[in-house]
Order: structure tokens, then sequence, then C-alpha cells
């Protein structure tokens, strides 16, 4: 039998190849080991988000829909009955349904508050990032809008869906819950490019094993399968939904509305926006909320319509189509007293990547193209999930008994420029993930010192 005898640079090159492989290995089970408890919350809080409105509309039915009548009351008489039981709070947001069947909300915020926390949010769904109240004590009025009978209230910080919205976005902890939730992110994005160059066969291409897992094999190449080859077929959606999700964090987000202001491809002053101002010269009485929704009337605006209420002397009224589809949700602001139009916003005068956010916001929350973009996202999260599940799994068949069961470091091995160049570039795109590889790769040569000893 004859045999191959390799040559020293083809030897040298397969051992460079498995030392990069056990680099990756490593990397990979350090990821993983860190980020998983912390990617499981996020992913089963996300998955659970998506059905906020079936959720509420099931809680919350006695209060949301009401027997269509004949006449609607003007939502001047709406307001002021709601104001009348609520003379303490003002109201800040007016939502009309274009439903027969639904009532109207009204949502109101405490007068006062001591040392309100401002933060940097991308409002409802962008598209651009505005400073926001963020411990606003707020209620929401129901109210029919055929009789003008109060049908309930419900406070801000008691329905169950804001609990599990700041679950997912902070984890309860606020802005430093934020930067945890970044972080998970841009370890998330690692595990997935460690997870994909490990995927990647390394010899003769085989289906078995690559493209369809090996459900007839022992327990530890079966969940090797089931862990591989669902997160091969799926990555693309989970890199997605991470990138479109770190638009709301705190250090990505504010850079990339940084980057927006510099390359001047910030969105046109939208509903939530605080610049516009009404003409305090003119300052007298306000204009009726009927007036506005007359003018937004003759300029086309129909269906679901949000009304920003002014909050004091300057602000304005600024009212929205409320649409799942970005390029049909236009918004404008009215002076309070004139009832002058100062700034219309619409899709055509977005920013290019403005719209990118827009659209990437509505595709992460699984709003954009019906039910089957929200059963789209859902299999995504659940096969994040069972990714975690099954790693966790792989890692305790092979873990020695008492030991954490780490892949070694490779002896003697010098990372190629090109592992050095990409990690670089992913610190660069994601700052947080610079900052926690130092750390990582310096408790990393501590940990594997101490092993040794």
């Amino acid at each position: 039998m004859s045999r191959v005898i390799e040559s020293r640079p083809e030897v040298l090159k397969r051992a460079a190849s498995r030392k990069l492989y056990q680099l990756i290995i490593r990397w990979h089970f350090f990821c993983g080991l860190m980020f998983i408890p912390l990617i499981l919350v996020v992913s089963i809080s996300g998955c659970i988000y998506l059905f906020e409105d079936e959720y509420e509309d099931f809680m919350y039915e006695e209060l949301l829909f009401v027997e269509p009548g004949s006449q609607i009351l003007t939502a001047s008489e709406l307001l002021l009955k709601a104001s009348k039981a609520h003379p303490h709070m003002n109201p800040v947001l007016y939502k009309i349904s274009a439903d027969s069947d639904r009532s109207t909300e009204i949502v109101f915020k405490t007068a006062h508050q001591p040392k309100p926390v401002i933060s940097m949010e991308w409002a409802g769904d962008g598209p651009e990032k505005l400073p926001m109240v963020m411990n606003a004590e707020k209620i929401s009025v129901f109210i029919n809008p055929y009789t003008g009978d109060i049908l309930g209230t419900i406070n801000s910080g008691d329905r169950l869906m804001g609990i599990v919205k700041d679950l997912h976005g902070n984890f309860l902890a606020g802005d430093i819950g934020t930067k945890f939730v970044e972080l998970t992110s841009c370890w998330l994005m690692m595990l997935m490019t460690t997870g994909l160059i490990l995927w990647w066969p390394r010899k003769k291409t085989k289906v078995m094993g690559t493209l369809i897992p090996r459900l007839n094999t022992n327990k530890r190449l079966f969940w090797r399968d089931l862990h591989a080859v669902p997160a091969f077929y799926f990555s693309f959606f989970i890199i997605f939904l991470v990138i479109s999700g770190l638009p709301w964090t705190d250090v990505w987000g504010e850079g990339l509305h940084y980057v927006q202001r510099s390359l001047n491809m910030s969105a046109p002053a939208g509903f939530h926006s605080r610049a516009l101002k009404s003409d305090i010269a003119n300052a007298g009485k306000m204009i009726s909320i009927d007036n506005v929704i007359a003018t937004a009337k003759q300029q086309g605006y129909a269906g679901n319509l949000n009304i920003k209420v002014p909050h004091n002397k300057t602000d304005t009224f600024a009212i929205e189509v409320n649409s799942d589809d970005p390029a049909q949700r236009p918004s404008m602001h009215l002076d309070q007293y004139t009832g002058d139009i100062l700034a219309v916003s619409d899709w055509k005068n977005t920013a290019i990547l403005a719209k990118a956010v827009t659209y990437g916001i509505k595709l992460h929350r699984g709003e954009y193209f019906g039910v089957w973009n929200l059963v789209l996202v859902l299999i995504t999260v659940l096969v994040l999930i069972f990714m975690c599940v099954s790693g966790v799994i792989l890692w305790l068949q092979r873990r020695p008994k008492g030991k954490l069961g780490a892949p070694k470091y490779p002896k003697e091995y010098k990372q190629p420029k090109l592992i050095i160049g990409t990690t670089i570039g992913f610190s660069l795109f994601m700052p947080l993930l610079g900052g926690s590889l130092v750390l990582f790769i310096l408790g990393d040569l501590a940990y594997s010192k101490i092993r040794r000893v």
C-alpha cells in the first residue's frame, strides 16, 4: 500500500489549521459560558413581547372594546371628560382607533416630577433618537367614544408587557442594564461568527452533519448536529435581529445617532420631536384638538391616529398615522395657538439611513409584513433559545467531573493577521465588545497560567 508523504509546509499548514480550530473552539466555549444566561433572558422576554397586542386585547378586553354606537363624541368632549376625572395630571397623548368597536385611549402624565431622568431613546418606531423622560408616571384612560363613559385606567408601571419590555431592553436595571444588553448582543455576534467557522467543513464537504443533522448516531454527534445545523440555516436572521436591535442600545445607538448627524442623514422632525416650538408671541387660547384632527384629515390623514398634546406654552400639537408600514406613517406639527402647520415629516423626505433604522425596527418587532414577519422572528428566536440549551447539553456531555472542561489554548500558536484584523474590526463596529475583549483576553491569560501551575 502506497503512503503519501506530506511536505514540511503542508504539515505546518495542517498544524496551524488545527491550532486555529482549537482557538476558535475555546473562544466559542467562553462566549457561550459567559453570555448564554443573558441571551436566554433577552430571547425569552423578546418572544413574549412579540405578542403584546394579543395579550393586552385579551387581558384588557373590557377597556379596549366597546359596543359601536351611531354617533361619536368629539375629541374635545372626550378629552374634557377624561381631564376632569384626573385633574392633577396632564394629557400628553390622544389615540384614535379606526375600528368602530375600539375605545379611545388618552395618556396622562403627572404634572410635577422630581428630578426627571432623561434618556436618549428611539421614540416609538424611530427613525431618530431623541431625549425622553424615563421616570414619568403615566396612566392610560380608556373612554367610550359614543357615550363618554370612562371604562377604566391602566398605570403604565402595572402593564406586564411594559415590565417584559424593560427586561428585554435593560434587564430591569436602567442605564446599566441597557449596557449589559448591548454587551450580550455584541458577544452573541461573536458566538455566531465563531460558530459558523466551526460549522464550516474542514475536509470534504458532506451533506450529513453539515446541511442535515445526523439523528441516528451517538448522543454527542446527535446534539452537535442539532446545535450546529439549524444555527447555520438561521444565522442570517439571528445576526439581523442583533443588528436591528442595536439602535436601541446606549453606546452603539448613540454612535449611530452621531453618524446620522455627521452625515446629515437624520430624519426630519418627527412625531416625538421637541425641537419645533409654537410661537409664544401668539400665546393665547390653545386651539382645540378637534381643529388638529380636522387639519390632519384635510391633509389626507386617516386610520389609526396618534395626537401629541402640548405639555407647556411652547410645545406643539403633533399628529401621526399609526401604521406598521413606515412609508404610510406621516406626521406633522401644528402651532398650538394658530394651528399653522410648522413641519411635515413624510417618507419621501426621510434620509436613507433613517429609513434603514425604521425598517430594521419594524422587522425586529415582527410588524412590517404582517403575521409572517412575527412568525419568522418567533421561529428565529426559538432556534436561538434551542441553540443555547443544546450548547449547554454539549458542554455537560464533555465536561470532566468536577472541572470546567474549557478547551485548552493552543501551544506555541501565533494568531494569524486575519484573525487579529477581524477581531479589531468587530471591536470598532461594537465598542463595548472591544472593551470587554481586553478584559476577556487578560482573564483568559490569567486562567491559562493558573491551570499550568
